[in-house]
């Protein structure tokens, strides 16, 4: 611990601290605009000068000056007051006196100075620069006569975001800062807006709506992908005037991606569901509440007491709260009596989850015996959930393999903490294997390109490297048994036949098996590429074996587009568990709890309901709740899923908007978004957070509160009285979240997989795998490849601005990304004579889909790109199952 004085006052201070860090962690303010807490110190703008005792006659810059024992500081003095005058009127020479009409006013930071320091005239004159400004961007607009040439936006897009979309260009008094042309080509995130100190980089969205000390702050956790990042919606009245972000935050740093800051205006979008609607003579026509209610309860009755329970299923989502989905899980297996159960997430995350649970285990707690009331302590904790890692993980990794993704698109967070380790040099070799170009290849030491669906292979020469060179030293790997049958089953597979089938020879497998097989701390990230296939299940339990072999050093990280993908699996929505991944056999604990047995599992998968109800299977469905989802714009074969929703006596949806599966509803209830509705939200890091919920629009009811009327009226009121008493019930069948009461849970939430809390006794308790655990060797489905009449691939990925069909109705979204498009490598382009804005019909096996043409160099050379958010363009209706597809190109031609 250090010693020292600053104006006087004796402080203490922690080695390696700048004399500015100790001032704000003592609440002494000095000056400053280049020095940002989130950004590493460079000692430019010479505001934050202090005088130091003993030390130079100068003064020295606090933001880049490291404290001292025994150091005296003065922050403010005469000669300093003296010196930061000049230095801001030199600012100044340039600098517009617009503050009446700059957004930037009451939180402006020079403007805050010069009224501090009683500047009131300008005795500088020099010749005036030409400011080029920007307002063709989309959604932000630049002022460079406004800029004070801080560097907080260089520094920020380049560290953090890792897009360098800004940088200074020329130098001495005519240096500016240049987005390289008049029109910004970046990933629009807007942290150069929240850096800034002034008024240079303003939201376009925010421009003369409001002032900022008209603004109240209500705190969120963003309800797109599944990075839980933190932000603020400001409002004015009640209405939401702009989203911003802290720098306090530990989950993204204050860094949020586009979608999160230019596309919440779905809170009060006017076309949001407010009234709930049922089918009269062929139309959805709004009725009350109570008739809804009484609708489909009756119907349900009908259709239980008719066809049975088992008649009739239940989509969960990963866009509710886990409060919601715990409702809908009970209120399926309770009130329906129903085994049916699932969401979207079994498509591709749930399918790496559910490899997790067979090959590696159930999250369990074993305690002491208890001597009374309370529970005996933790003695061992084991599962699955301990090789997951944390942001922090991430952050303090030495090597992170990407396997499958786009990390930058998919999960903007993964990339801001690997752009973090990177700059901070605790990450020394970052390692991309991908069947095409991603966003973070340049940033990479070694990149691998394997073909596409190829991924199961990819894993398995992975663990062929490592058995042929490793052995089976339980002591220097993992902490298990079993693995003989796979080793004898990795020696019969020759490398010949790996490498033909992934396009990857052996040594370049090896070097990503030495990779994670030599780092200390070795992070695995799990893309969506890998978990889409279909052969995605059987590929997850590879990627589980690899955890096994390599230990509890090696960190996996899934990748999940929507916000609550992992609260949906832990609460129980799954055709696979019970609530807390609790198997069917072990239900006793639920019976207790909910006072009924459910009913007996596992029920029928997602797609199965949709085949059950499409006449497919011996088994049929008539009846279909879903819960906030798209599955008209989400699930394969949307002829399929059409003709199965077709088939339905009933279908009830749950929804903000009147989307393509709503709009065939017999009954659509509006519901409140995640963002408003009471609860928690778990992220991929397994970080369980809090929603306070505040509703943007008058009359939508959270998803939870909808099904509780329902069952009432069926004979079953599970009568909760708000979010916390569900999570009360959620922590007795799961006491990985029982950490916090819902109103004492802090802002960051906490982690389920790790149990930290002293009320759980002793922290010498064990963390480790079940040495018992056998390694899977499930047969791996041959991958999807082209063939001689459909020579491409069409993948099935996704996008950098939008996320599932909710952002078609975000500002942002739809401004940098209004329409589908079929993505070709500029070679194959070329080859096809193809140009941007061309027109192709994109051919599949039994429908065919015409759109427009995008070049892309990062798509792999034979294959086709595409996303599934955009109704314009339903590429879901060429797909069968997973996310690759062959497919065969006509160009059209334009006429005459």
């Amino acid at each position: 611990m250090i010693y020292l004085k600053i104006d006087g006052k004796e402080i203490h201070a922690e080695p390696g601290m700048t004399i500015l860090q100790a001032a704000d962690a003592n609440g002494i303010y000095i000056p400053r605009l280049c020095y940002h807490k989130a950004l590493s110190p460079i000692g430019s703008c010479r505001l934050c000068v202090v005088e130091v005792k003993p030390g130079p006659p100068r003064p020295v810059p606090s933001c880049t000056t490291p404290v001292a024992d025994n150091m005296e500081v003065t922050t403010r003095s005469e000669r300093l007051d003296r010196y930061r005058r000049e230095v801001l009127q030199l600012l100044l020479i340039n600098h517009p006196l617009d503050c009446p009409i700059c957004d930037k006013g009451g939180e402006c930071e020079l403007q805050n100075m010069v009224r501090e320091l009683k500047i009131s005239e300008q005795p500088y004159q020099a010749v005036k620069l030409v400011p080029k400004y920007d307002n063709l961007s989309p959604l932000i607009e630049r002022y460079p006569d406004r800029c004070v040439n801080c560097e907080r936006c260089v520094r920020v897009c380049r560290d953090w975001v890792g897009a360098a979309a800004l940088y200074f260009d020329n130098r001495g008094y005519r240096t500016t800062v240049t987005a390289g042309g008049p029109v910004m080509d970046c990933e629009f995130c807007g942290s150069c807006i929240a850096v800034c100190p002034v008024g240079a980089i303003v939201d376009k969205t925010f421009k003369y709506s409001a002032r900022a000390w008209e603004l109240e702050k209500e705190p969120a956790v963003c309800p797109y992908c599944g990075g839980g990042c933190h932000l603020f919606l400001n409002t004015k009245h009640g209405k939401l005037k702009r989203v911003t972000s802290s720098f306090d935050e530990p989950v993204n740093g204050g860094i949020i991606c586009s979608r999160g800051r230019f596309s919440l205006n779905i809170l009060e979008h006017p076309e949001r569901l407010t009234r709930p609607m049922l089918r009269k003579d062929g139309s959805l026509q709004p009725v009350s509440w109570e008739e809804a209610f009484d609708f489909v309860a009756g119907r349900l009755r009908e259709i239980r007491e008719k066809h049975g329970p088992e008649a009739i299923g239940g989509v969960g989502s990963p866009r509710a709260t886990n409060e919601s989905n715990y409702v809908f899980q009970k209120f399926m297996r309770l009130v329906v009596e129903s085994p049916n159960v699932d969401a979207t997430p079994s498509l591709d995350h749930q399918k790496i989850l559910r490899a997790f649970v067979e090959v590696m285990g159930r999250p369990r707690v074993q305690r002491t015996e208890a001597g009374g009331p309370e529970p005996g302590r933790i003695r061992e904790v084991s599962g699955f959930q301990l090789a997951v890692g944390s942001y922090e993980d991430l952050r303090r990794a030495d090597t992170v393999v990407v396997l499958g993704a786009d990390v930058k698109k998919e999960m903007p967070p993964y990339a801001w903490h690997i752009n973090q380790a990177q700059k901070h040099r605790t990450l020394k070799n970052l390692v991309i294997v991908s069947s095409r170009g991603t966003r973070m290849r340049s940033a990479a030491q070694w990149n691998g390109y394997c073909r596409p669906g190829s991924y199961g292979l990819v894993v398995v020469g992975l663990l062929k490297v490592l058995f042929e060179e490793g052995g089976l030293s339980t002591h220097e790997y993992g902490e298990f048994l079993g693995g003989r049958n796979l080793e004898a089953g990795l020696a019969r597979l020759s490398w010949a036949e790996v490498e033909a089938h992934t396009g990857m020879s052996r040594d370049e497998l090896s070097v990503v098996a030495h990779a994670l097989k030599e780092a200390e701390r070795p992070s695995l990230i799990i893309g969506c590429d890998l978990a889409g296939l279909r052969e995605g299940y059987e590929t997850g339990c590879y990627v589980a074996d690899l955890l096994l072999f390599l230990g509890r050093k090696l960190k996996v990280h899934l990748v999940s587009e929507k916000a609550n993908h992992q609260g949906c699996s832990d609460m129980g929505v799954s055709p696979y568990w019970l609530p807390g991944y609790r198997p069917f056999d072990k239900a006793d604990a639920v019976a207790e709890v909910w006072g009924k047995r459910p009913p007996a599992g596992p029920g029928l998968t997602l797609m199965e309901m949709i085949g059950a109800a499409a006449g497919e299977s011996g088994r049929s469905l008539r009846a279909l709740l879903v819960m906030g989802t798209n599955l008209l714009a989400t699930l394969p074969n949307r002829r399929r899923t059409q003709k199965a929703l077709e088939n339905l006596d009933l279908l009830v949806c749950q929804e903000v908007f009147l989307n393509e599966t709503a709009a065939m509803a017999d009954c659509v209830f509006p519901a409140l978004t995640s963002v408003e509705t009471g609860g928690t939200v778990t992220n991929t890091e397994f970080r369980v957070q809090r929603q306070l919920g505040r509703a943007f629009v008058e009359g939508p009811r959270a998803d939870w509160e909808i099904l509780q009327e329902i069952g009432a009226r069926l004979g079953t009121p599970m009568a909760y009285g708000g979010p916390e008493e569900i999570l009360e019930e959620i922590q007795r069948l799961f006491p990985h979240y029982e950490q916090y009461p819902l109103k004492e849970m802090p802002r960051e939430g906490f982690l389920w997989n790790q149990l930290h809390r002293a009320k759980y006794g002793s922290t010498t308790w064990k963390r480790k795998l079940d040495p018992t655990l056998e390694m899977a060797a499930p047969d791996l489905p041959p991958h999807v490849r082209p063939s001689e009449d459909r020579p491409f691939l069409l993948f099935l990925g996704k996008s950098l601005f939008q996320s599932g069909t909710l952002t078609r109705y975000g500002l942002g979204a739809t401004e940098l990304e209004a329409e589908g498009r079929f993505l070709f490598h500029p070679e194959d382009a070329r080859e096809l004579g193809l140009q941007e804005g061309d027109r192709v019909v994109v051919h599949a096996a039994a429908e065919s889909l015409e759109g427009p043409v995008g070049i892309d160099k990062r798509m792999a050379r034979g294959s086709v790109g595409a996303s599934l958010h955009f109704a314009d363009l339903p590429v879901q209706l060429l797909t069968e199952d997973g996310n690759l597809c062959p497919v065969r190109i006509e160009v059209k031609r334009a006429e005459g």
